[in-house]
């Protein structure tokens, strides 16, 4: 199977996605910076040194959020793309879990965190990657060397991730995770 570098119509799906929030800090953004930096080029007066720091300081709060927006969608957008190309070009595989661990240590009311660890073979290669567990459920039921069935890019053999519906029928869980 050959796979383009990139697949225009599954980029466009993810980046539809987040168009909206993307929007939406863009434009708060760029009205602040350019309150900011209009309130600094044309009320500055010498000696006023109140209206430069709120200035100064609305100008680099918008700046701030501009960049957040450019940064938060182009890591949003190539996490969904990516498991887009999963769900699209993906085969099934079955690998080993290796560990279960708590990721977290919660205080005052957290949500306990459980990463997975698991194990499996492409092609000759050994590969380990991390996945986070929906639950403590998840984690009680997870012996280490259990099967696992994995969804695997093939063009790309590191990018793998669980079959969770088919693992949570597996353990026989109940609960809705995708």
């Amino acid at each position: 199977m050959t796979l383009k570098p990139l697949s225009g119509v599954l980029l466009l799906q993810s980046l539809r996605k987040h168009l909206g929030f993307f929007c939406i800090l863009f434009f708060m953004g760029l009205t602040f910076a350019s309150v900011g930096v209009g309130l600094l080029v044309w009320a500055h007066s010498p000696g006023d040194w109140g209206l430069l720091l709120f200035a100064s300081l609305f100008a680099l709060i918008g700046f701030g959020v501009l960049i957040m927006a450019f940064v938060t969608t182009y890591s949003s957008v190539g996490y969904y793309y990516e498991r887009a190309l999963l769900k699209e070009y993906g085969i099934n595989i079955d690998g080993r879990v290796v560990g279960v661990q708590q990721y977290n240590q919660p205080e005052d009311g957290e949500e306990t965190l459980w990463l997975m660890t698991f194990e499996y073979h492409h092609q000759g290669l050994r590969y380990e990657v991390d996945a986070m567990l929906p639950g403590e459920q998840w984690a009680d039921k997870l012996p280490q060397q259990q099967w696992l069935p994995l969804r695997l890019l093939k063009p790309r053999p590191q990018v793998a991730e669980p079959r969770w519906r088919k693992l949570k029928n597996q353990l026989k869980l109940d609960g809705v995770w995708s």
